[in-house]
C-alpha cells in the first residue's frame, strides 16, 4: 500500500493532521512487518515495565525502550484526539472516572488508538465516526 494511502487512511482520525501523521508513518516503517498491535506498543516504547524486587513490587511505568520519536508523535496524536469530540475523548475521561491519573488514562488512550490504526492499516479502512 502506497504511503500517500495510508496518511490519508490515519488522517481520518480526528486530531491527526499531515504533519503527525507522515511523522507517525515515518518512525513506523512498514507497518506489514508488525505482527500485531502490541509489538507496535513495545517498538514504541509504551510497554509497561514491572519494576520487581523479591517481595516488593512497584508500580508500573512505561518501558521508554523503543523509538522515542515515535512514542512523542503518538502521545501528540493521543492529546489531540483527546480534545476532539470522538470515541478516544470519552475512552480518556472513562478511564480518569475509574479512578487512573490523568497520565496513565492518557497512555491507555494511546494504547487504544494505536491498537486502532493498526486495524485500520490492516485492514486499509478509515475511521469510522461511530466506532472506536
Amino acid at each position: 500500500m502506497s504511503t500517500y494511502r495510508e496518511l490519508e487512511i490515519i488522517k481520518s482520525i480526528d486530531g491527526v493532521n499531515n504533519i503527525t501523521g507522515s511523522t507517525f508513518l515515518a518512525e513506523l516503517g512498514d507497518p506489514a512487518d508488525f505482527k500485531a498491535y502490541k509489538s507496535v506498543i513495545a517498538f514504541a516504547g509504551l510497554d509497561p515495565s514491572i519494576r520487581r524486587s523479591g517481595q516488593y513490587e512497584g508500580p508500573s511505568r512505561i518501558s521508554k525502550r523503543g523509538n522515542r520519536h515515535l512514542r512523542r508523535v503518538i502521545l501528540l496524536m493521543t492529546m489531540c484526539a483527546v480534545r476532539s469530540k470522538n470515541a478516544f475523548r470519552e475512552y480518556f475521561f472513562r478511564r480518569k472516572v475509574e479512578g487512573l491519573p490523568p497520565m496513565k488514562a492518557l497512555m491507555a488512550t494511546s494504547h487504544k488508538l494505536i491498537r486502532v490504526i493498526f486495524a485500520m492499516l490492516k485492514s486499509k479502512m478509515p475511521y469510522k465516526k461511530g466506532g472506536g
